[in-house]
């Protein structure tokens, strides 16, 4: 392997869609450009790691870190490829079409769907095989929902129960609600676009990291005397780079045979779970969960403004136990209950991310938000 850089510069370039208007010299200006919007992310991802021998033996420059930690940071870069776009707005109109009721959900910080497929890391995500964008297999939707229902709906969604059976099936019936596979929605066709989307590239991957802070002991290693190796404080942590999704997903339900109730309750029971329990791998970490964006449009015209950039400010929040409370002295001045309503969602969902709702739960002003947004939904 004579110059591994050099031959990933040209793999790269190989993939790109390059604009026949442009000369050969314009189009290698803008190669990093072009790629970051023409690269299917799953072949990137299984098929140029670097030399692992290289980087051991020193020919590679380890300052950008392992080729594992190199190939999470090119794959996380990679935007959404414009025909992508053109598939979600053909899917979309084919889910209509067919009579499906699509929602938008919204993750909360992280997902991790298809952690453990094979890949050519010690981890993997769910991607698209045609496009490489990440998405969550309609399997797996229904999979969550009918645990959810099994355990936190009543006696009423137990396995035997006829609402069960119905939507979810048995073992000689599938269920009469087909659940879609959830493909990711590009930033210029959701409902709630994230602020100043126009001006920032459309990559739902993350750079992510696992870190095994006892490894020998874990790995069921011996010390030197021969005795299973203990957790000690004096080991080296093993961070372990990995891909996580973000970003809004277009979650459809469809059932031709039964009343449309049907799917209301099925999304009401799915919505909850996604909420609760999260979807994916690491959930217990607070991974996977997602909420069902509902578009609140009786905010006056005069406080729209106001309303967008409070929620553009707490999103972009850094030090959430120092400002949070300022925020809230602002949403007090809002007028209309409904730019209260998504601006309280906005803190208590920012405190959710950054899993301080133990330091909040003592907090009067937060008791106050929940209090609020509980009378709002009765």
């Amino acid at each position: 392997m004579a110059n591994s850089e050099s031959s990933r510069r040209v793999a790269l370039q190989n993939l790109v869609l390059h604009d026949p208007t442009r000369s050969s010299q314009q189009q290698t200006g803008t190669i990093l450009l072009q790629a970051t919007r023409g690269i299917h992310a799953g072949l990137w991802l299984d098929k140029y790691i670097a030399s692992l021998e290289s980087f051991k033996a020193g020919s590679q420059d380890k300052a950008n870190g392992s080729p594992q930690q190199q190939l999470v940071k090119e794959v996380a870069g990679l935007q959404v490829p414009e025909l992508y776009i053109s598939l979600y707005k053909r899917w979309k109109a084919h889910l209509e079409a067919v009579g499906a009721i699509p929602r938008e959900f919204v993750v909360r910080g992280r997902m991790a769907v298809g952690l453990g497929n094979e890949s050519v890391l010690e981890t993997s995500v769910a991607l698209h095989r045609t496009y490489g964008v990440p998405y969550i297999p309609g399997s797996a939707l229904k999979g969550l929902a009918a645990s959810y229902a099994r355990q936190m709906a009543g006696e009423d969604w137990q396995p035997d129960s006829i609402a069960y059976k119905t939507v979810f099936g048995e073992t000689e019936n599938a269920g009469y609600v087909t659940f879609f596979d959830a493909l990711y929605i590009p930033i210029k066709e959701r409902q709630n676009p994230p602020a100043q989307s126009g001006n920032r590239p459309d990559c739902p991957l993350r750079r992510d990291i696992i870190t095994a802070h006892h490894p020998a002991y874990y790995q069921n290693k011996k010390d030197e005397k021969g005795q299973p190796a203990p957790p000690a404080d004096w080991d080296s942590p093993n961070p372990v780079p990995f891909l996580s999704a973000t970003g809004s997903y277009l979650i459809a339900l469809a059932t031709p045979d039964l009343d449309p109730t049907w799917i209301e309750k099925t999304f009401e029971i799915l919505a909850e779970a996604l909420l609760i329990l999260g979807i994916g791998a690491k959930t217990s970490s607070g991974y996977g969960r997602m909420k069902m964006f509902e578009p609140v449009t009786e905010v006056l015209p005069s406080e729209m403004e106001a309303v967008a950039g409070l929620i553009h400010e707490i999103s972009n929040v850094k030090d959430v136990p120092s400002q949070m409370q300022g925020y809230y002295q602002r949403w007090k001045l809002l007028k209309t209950e409904a730019a209260q309503k998504r601006v309280a969602q906005a803190i208590i969902e920012k405190i959710t991310e950054v899993h301080r709702e133990k330091w909040a739960s003592v907090r009067v002003w937060y008791q106050d938000l929940q209090a609020f947004l509980i009378k709002s939904q009765s």
